[in-house]
C-alpha cells in the first residue's frame, strides 16, 4: 500500500544524472538547507535519499527513495521508512482489540463506529503518501530535462 516504483528515463548518460543528483543531495539535512533531498547518492549510480523539501514537524510522513542509475534511466523505489510502518501496523492491529474490549465491556453498539475510522486514517494517510511521491518524482524529472 505504501511502496511505489517509477522510472525516469533521459538522454543524458549515468556519469551526468549522477552528477546533477550529488549536486541537488547533501547528505544530512542542515538548517537553512537550499538543498531538496538528503542522503547519499554514489558513484556506482546507487540511490538513497529522502525528500526535504516539505520536511517539517509535521511532515514526517516523507518517502524514502532507494534506486539505480543504468544507462540513460533511473530506477526509483518509494516507501515508508520503518519507524512508519511499525508505527502503523500497532495503529491497525491496536485499534480492533480496542473496540473489541469497549465492546464486550459495554455492549453499545455505538462503539463500532470507531472502524471507519482506521480505514479514513488509512486514506489520508495514502493521499498524503502518493503526494509526496508525486511532488518527488516531478522535482527529479526536472533535473534531467
Amino acid at each position: 500500500m505504501f511502496k511505489k516504483s517509477q522510472i525516469i528515463k533521459t538522454t543524458l548518460s549515468k556519469e551526468e544524472m549522477i552528477a546533477i543528483l550529488q549536486a541537488k543531495v547533501e547528505n544530512f539535512l542542515r538548517d537553512n538547507s537550499k538543498f531538496d533531498f538528503e542522503g547519499n547518492v554514489n558513484l556506482s549510480g546507487e540511490i538513497n535519499i529522502k525528500p526535504t523539501f516539505d520536511y517539517g514537524p509535521r511532515e514526517q510522513f516523507r518517502p524514502e527513495i532507494s534506486g539505480k542509475i543504468h544507462g540513460n534511466q533511473m530506477d526509483l523505489e518509494f516507501q515508508l521508512s520503518a519507524m512508519i510502518k511499525k508505527v502503523l501496523w500497532i495503529i491497525i492491529l491496536i485499534e480492533p482489540l480496542f473496540i473489541g474490549f469497549v465492546y464486550f465491556k459495554t455492549q453499545d453498539k455505538q462503539v463500532l463506529l470507531f472502524f471507519p475510522f482506521l480505514i479514513v486514517f488509512m486514506v489520508i494517510f495514502k493521499f498524503t503518501f502518493d503526494s509526496k511521491v508525486k511532488k518527488a518524482i516531478t522535482l527529479l524529472e526536472s533535473y534531467f530535462k
